[in-house]
């Protein structure tokens, strides 16, 4: 069995729930799209509780809580599409010769201003792995672009999406068709080696052999 490991990655999923459909639209960002460095942070710090006596301060996690809740990926800026479709604003050019990686991302143009959008789970997968234990998973994110864009440089410019989770909320979120928690970090089921299928955007079980 493959080792199971995050130290490269083998692609980042952003995967988008079509209620209509009842399927996923799925976005595949591969090895060769992401940075060569840092390629993937996550930070899921509990919030903590203190108590202060005179023999000192001690500190306690609160479960089920965050102190931070926040996610960035690192991907090479080749074309203006892999940025457009992390940021789910990417319209695809329709004219005559237009190749795969022509179109536009518009804003500013106050078209979205009363909409939140539709969140997009992140799937982080490790490179050498067959199933899904190297997995990591935030549920519901709107990615955004927070650092500046630096544009002629020498080498293939380098952008960090900020990913910008959201904390499950079962009064709100339960029938909005995502997965019923915050994050998940390794297998996707215990009870079966499942692998992510990239094109669809669901999980299924890895065949035996």
């Amino acid at each position: 069995m493959a080792t199971k490991t995050i130290t490269q990655l083998h692609r980042v999923v952003f995967r988008r729930w079509d209620a209509t459909d009842s399927s996923w639209d799925v976005v595949n960002f591969e090895a060769d799209d992401l940075g060569q460095e840092t390629q993937a942070t996550i930070n899921i710090a509990p919030r903590k509780s203190s108590r202060s006596s005179s023999i000192g301060t001690t500190e306690k996690p609160i479960p089920g809580t965050f102190d931070a809740f926040a996610g960035s990926i690192t991907m090479l800026l080749g074309y203006w599409k892999a940025l457009g479709e992390a940021l789910g604003r990417w319209n695809k050019a329709t004219y005559a010769g237009a190749d795969a990686n022509a179109g536009n991302m518009i804003g500013g143009d106050g078209s979205d201003l009363c909409t939140d959008g539709a969140p997009v789970s992140v799937i982080i997968q490790g490179l050498c792995d067959d199933g899904s234990t190297a997995d990591v998973e935030l549920t519901r994110c709107y990615p955004s672009l927070d650092d500046d864009l630096e544009i002629g440089a020498s080498d293939t410019s380098e952008v960090t999406i900020a990913l910008n989770p959201q904390i499950y909320n079962a009064k709100t979120m339960s029938s909005d068709g995502y997965p019923a928690y915050s994050y998940r970090i390794g297998d996707n089921s215990l009870t079966s080696n499942q692998r992510l299928n990239a094109t669809t955007g669901e999980y299924a079980d890895v065949s035996e052999s």
